[in-house]
């Protein structure tokens, strides 16, 4: 059995004689034994203390967090200012949850600061209980129950949403603050930042960031969002202090004065397009659009981050995926630039690209959406005839893979709006050219299905079935029919008349070792007119006629007969009667029709067979 992840609660507030043997703040009460307490503690005492509003009312002060990792292990600070028992101010009020930090994540800790902590923590060690003296009072109550990480996560992401409301409240972070902080990010990824005099609770600026760029750049992400000032040791990586804080003397912080008007803290540098194009991608696409321009690993340097912009910038002016201009055309939600851009002929190969990367369910709602031809879609033909393009190239894949994948979804879509048949017909081209140039086996059973599978009309499916009696020679073409007959009798049946059309002689002469083979596609005639002697006759005809010509001589109904095996089909007999009604010819159809009368009337004792008549006398 697993066992969920469980953080440790400490309270640190003043008292004659703490946890750790001393009179100040510290801690009065925990669930770790004292060795974690100790190791803890060297860690965070110096950032227990919380930020005191001048004012001495501390009814209305909000609380400040902090957000620590060390390595494997995280830590999570709440500060309140509060007065020490003889009723004067200038102490604080800290919990603190300490736990692994695979379970203590940026995520959950970004909740807990919009949280009320008093809905999670255990009664004994909840603000109002501490405040009004009702928190632990002895030894005996010194030990705290650890807090079940699952459950506070449970209730702080998914039940009240608390992220969503990040979401909403980073909304109001005005888009040139955002820059600048991005900016100073990706110039320095991991660089100690300080935000004075920020407008936005420090836990809403940091979610903004986080959602922007924490797949980018690398860096801790850790946050203190209310301090006094920034010059303590070992402040996490973002620190948000008021207008009037003492700035610290360590110059290893950059400062980005929120109050100050854009510029006046610095001159912009080479990055700051670059992030403003990126926070004006994010606010109009969302975070999905993000995270599909997300590099492998976080980079390390202004170096990288401007080569992966660069990457990106689809045109001057516009950082952008292409998927999400693509499923935005749909709706008209484009911006002059983009709209631009997708619009013209340099867009085509990207748009290539990236319907080449999508999978098989994403490019099925992508082609939904751009198969009715409605006014927002008309000025972009070409993608959209790339996208039906990428859907059939998608579709013959999955059909003539080894182990053949469903293309159901794909096919469904196509199906409902059926393509071009000449786009069709250009992609069997294609693959039957390139099966020729590499000397490939090509089976093109599984592609017409598919092509009759998604809709494709008689007269598109006749136009493939003339690609292939232009491409391949008589011998291919037997073989193809046989072949085409077991799945598809039908659409074998409509290659064979094409050819019968097409009377092309390219290859004829080889082709009797496949018609020897196949004793004169017999089984394949069976298939394609099961139980209908006057059709099978028909297609024997045009077999005749394709493969020997219109005129029927000795030598070539000698060779059709020995092609056609010991027992020739009665159909083939007719047929071969209906070519050549007099002469050697007419002569030898009609022994074999009167050998095989008296085999099956008169069965040879010694030999069912008998000889072939027709050898004796020709």
């Amino acid at each position: 059995m697993i066992r969920s992840a469980r953080a440790d609660l400490t309270v640190y507030r003043w008292s004659e004689r703490s946890l750790i043997g001393r009179g100040d703040v510290g801690p009065v009460t925990t669930s770790l034994e004292r060795e974690a307490l100790l190791r803890w503690n060297s860690r965070i005492e110096h950032l227990v203390w919380a930020a005191q509003d001048d004012s001495g009312d501390l009814s209305d002060t909000a609380p400040g967090f902090v957000y620590l990792r060390y390595g494997h292990e995280a830590a999570l600070l709440r500060k309140v200012p509060a007065r020490d028992p003889h009723g004067r101010s200038g102490s604080t009020l800290t919990h603190v949850l300490t736990g692994p930090a695979d379970s203590m994540d940026l995520h959950l800790a970004l909740a807990a600061c919009r949280s009320d902590w008093d809905d999670w923590l255990p009664p004994r060690a909840r603000q109002d209980a501490l405040l009004d003296e009702r928190g632990p009072r002895g030894p005996e109550d010194e030990l705290l129950p650890r807090v079940p990480l699952d459950r506070v996560r449970a209730l702080l992401l998914q039940r009240e949403h608390l992220l969503d409301d990040l979401d909403t409240a980073a909304l109001a972070l005005p888009e040139e603050l955002l820059t600048r902080l991005a900016e100073a990010l990706m110039e320095h990824p991991g660089a100690p930042l300080t935000v004075v005099g920020s407008p936005l609770p420090g836990e809403v600026v940091v979610h903004a960031l986080a959602e922007l760029l924490s797949h980018v750049v690398v860096g801790d992400w850790t946050f203190a969002t209310h301090e006094e000032s920034d010059a303590a040791r070992e402040l996490p990586q973002f620190v948000f202090v008021r207008p009037d804080a003492t700035a610290g003397l360590q110059g290893t912080r950059r400062r980005i004065d929120a109050t100050a008007p854009d510029g006046t803290d610095g001159p912009a540098g080479p990055l700051r397009g670059h992030a403003a194009l990126l926070v004006r991608l994010h606010r109009r696409r969302g975070r999905h659009a993000l995270a599909r321009l997300r590099p492998p690993l976080p980079l390390t340097s202004a170096e990288q981050v401007q080569h992966w912009v660069e990457q990106h910038s689809v045109a001057p002016g516009l950082l952008s995926d292409l998927t999400s201009l693509l499923e935005a055309a749909p709706h008209g939600d484009l911006s002059p630039t983009e709209a631009a851009y997708l619009h013209s002929r340099a867009a085509l190969p990207r748009v290539r690209l990236e319907l080449s990367r999508l999978t098989d369910g994403h490019l099925a709602a992508l082609l939904h959406a751009w198969s009715p031809f409605t006014p927002e879609l008309a000025p972009y033909p070409q993608v959209r005839e790339e996208i039906r393009l990428a859907a059939v190239q998608r579709c013959f894949d999955a059909a003539a893979a080894v182990a053949a994948r469903p293309a159901g979804e794909l096919e469904g879509v196509l199906r409902a709006a059926p393509p071009d048949a000449g786009l069709v017909r250009g992609v069997l081209g294609e693959r039957l050219e390139l099966a020729v140039r590499r000397a490939e086996v090509f089976d093109v059973v599984p592609l017409l299905s598919c092509a009759a599978r998604i809709g494709l009309s008689r007269a598109g499916l006749d136009d493939l079935t003339e690609v292939l009696v232009g491409r391949f020679s008589t011998t291919e073409l037997i073989r193809e029919i046989d072949r085409i007959s077991r799945a598809e009798p039908e659409r074998a049946r409509a290659l064979l008349e094409r050819c019968a059309e097409r009377g092309t002689a390219r290859g004829r002469r080889d082709a009797y070792d496949m018609l020897r083979r196949t004793e004169f596609l017999a089984e394949a005639v069976d298939r394609m007119a099961p139980q209908n002697p006057a059709r099978a006759v028909q297609l024997y005809g045009l077999l005749l006629r394709w493969t020997i010509g219109p005129r029927l001589g000795p030598r070539a109904v000698t060779a059709v007969l020995e092609a056609a095996g010991s027992r020739p089909s009665p159909a083939l007999l007719w047929a071969l009667l209906d070519g050549c009604r007099r002469g050697r010819a007419h002569r030898a159809v009609v022994a074999v029709v009167v050998d095989q009368y008296f085999r099956l009337q008169l069965p040879h004792p010694a030999d069912r067979r008998g000889p072939y008549p027709h050898d004796a006398r020709d």
